[in-house]
C-alpha cells in the first residue's frame, strides 16, 4: 500500500485503565506536559477466533488545554484516548512507543 503525499495516518483511539499516577513537567519552551501509562485489556477476533489483547502504552498531554482533566486522572479510571503514536527514547536508550492525545474521555 502506497502513501499519498498530502496525508499519511497515523491516528489510534484506545481505551483503557489508568495504571500508573499522572506526572507534570514542562518543557524548556513552557509547554506543560501530563503524562501516565494506560492499560488496555480486551477480547477480539482473529482468523475467527478469540484472542486477550494487553498493553501498556505511556500517554502524553501536551499543552494548557489538558490542565484541567489532568487533575482529574488517577489511578482506575477509565478513559479513551485519541491521539498519534510516536517513538521515545527511554533513559535506557530504548525505543518506545507513546501515544500522544489530541482527544481523552472518562468512561464507565
Amino acid at each position: 500500500m502506497q502513501a499519498s503525499n498530502s496525508s499519511i495516518d497515523n491516528c489510534l483511539i484506545l481505551s483503557g485503565t489508568v495504571a500508573t499516577t499522572i506526572k507534570q513537567s514542562q518543557s524548556p519552551i513552557g509547554i506543560s506536559h501530563y503524562s501516565f501509562y494506560l492499560e488496555h485489556r480486551s477480547t477480539q477476533t482473529e482468523v475467527k477466533l478469540e484472542r486477550q489483547a494487553w498493553c501498556k502504552i505511556q500517554v502524553i498531554l501536551s499543552g494548557n488545554q489538558f490542565s484541567l482533566i489532568a487533575q482529574q486522572i488517577t489511578v482506575g479510571k477509565k478513559v479513551r484516548v485519541k491521539g498519534f503514536i510516536h517513538t521515545h527514547k527511554d533513559f535506557n536508550g530504548l525505543n518506545q512507543l507513546v501515544l500522544h492525545t489530541e482527544q481523552i474521555e472518562f468512561i464507565d
